[in-house]
């Protein structure tokens, strides 16, 4: 049986598999999302269902010719990330995000690296308010969509063919990402509408380098260096990261979502 080198690793979802495995849905820096069978995992609940938690790193083996691989030999890669409160609910719809969006078998680095420091930025919050989880979850929402080729440059008209101008208001539009309008005085803007200052604001997100994650490696807490939005952007934001991603989630609502707003009573 063709065994491939070990690859770091995150469960995403797991799902009953006859009458004691898993198939489990793993996000690797190599192989992008991948599913594979965890045999027997379901009877071991002591050590092995212990060990297929997610938000831990793992390091895994996968053995197989098969798209479906077979799950050998696994150990932790670190200290799991012990998320609290709402930060639960913010890590199960990132990897629910990641199954539904990403195409499976395709490397995507730049993905991996954005998913370790959502990770450890909902590790270093309390979980106690929904504030604290809106510019981690923004972040990696706009990584996503960038390294899907679904994110506009924030920070640029290509119909100017210039930068965003601070004073501005750009409409999001399919074919040209965000062009300039006028807005006559005392008309508000519409949903699609967005202030220069704003979407420059936003493009921080997406200027902090990452590069030296994508070796498999988490960086210490204390490194990361978490971008700061005004009060009157998060809702700006993610009103443009929730436009960005309904043509590629269609109509099926997110079961995270849905879980969170049980919990919570929140939209």
């Amino acid at each position: 049986m063709q065994q491939l080198p070990p690859q770091p690793a995150y469960i995403l979802h797991s799902r009953p598999f006859r009458d004691s495995s898993l198939i489990l849905e793993l996000l690797t820096p190599d192989y992008g999302r991948i599913a594979c069978i965890a045999k027997g995992a379901r009877r071991d609940k002591q050590r092995r269902q212990r060990a297929l938690q997610p938000f831990s790193p793992l390091l895994v083996t996968l053995l197989g010719r098969h798209d479906l691989k077979t799950l050998g030999p696994l150990e932790n890669a670190g200290q799991p990330l012990w998320l609290k409160g709402r930060a639960v609910y913010a890590g199960l719809y990132a990897n629910e995000l990641l199954v539904r969006l990403l195409p499976e078998g395709e490397s995507l680095l730049a993905v991996f690296a954005a998913y370790q420091q959502l990770l450890q930025m909902l590790a270093s919050v309390s979980g106690d308010s929904s504030e604290e989880l809106e510019v981690p979850l923004r972040q990696f929402e706009l990584r996503l969509l960038q390294s899907l080729g679904s994110c506009p440059e924030l920070g640029y008209s290509a119909v100017e063919n210039a930068a965003v101008r601070g004073a501005g208001v750009y409409r999001l539009t399919p074919e040209d990402g965000f062009v300039p309008v006028a807005v006559p005085a005392g008309q508000s803007m519409g949903a699609g509408d967005f202030l220069g200052a704003q979407l420059l604001e936003m493009a921080q997100l997406l200027d902090t380098s990452f590069s030296d994650m994508e070796s498999g490696e988490l960086e210490d807490t204390e490194t990361l260096q978490l971008v700061v939005l005004a009060p009157e952007t998060l809702p700006v934001a993610k009103r443009l990261t929730r436009q960005l991603l309904r043509p590629l989630l269609g109509s099926r609502p997110l079961k995270s979502r849905e879980l969170f707003r049980q919990v919570y009573c929140e939209g």
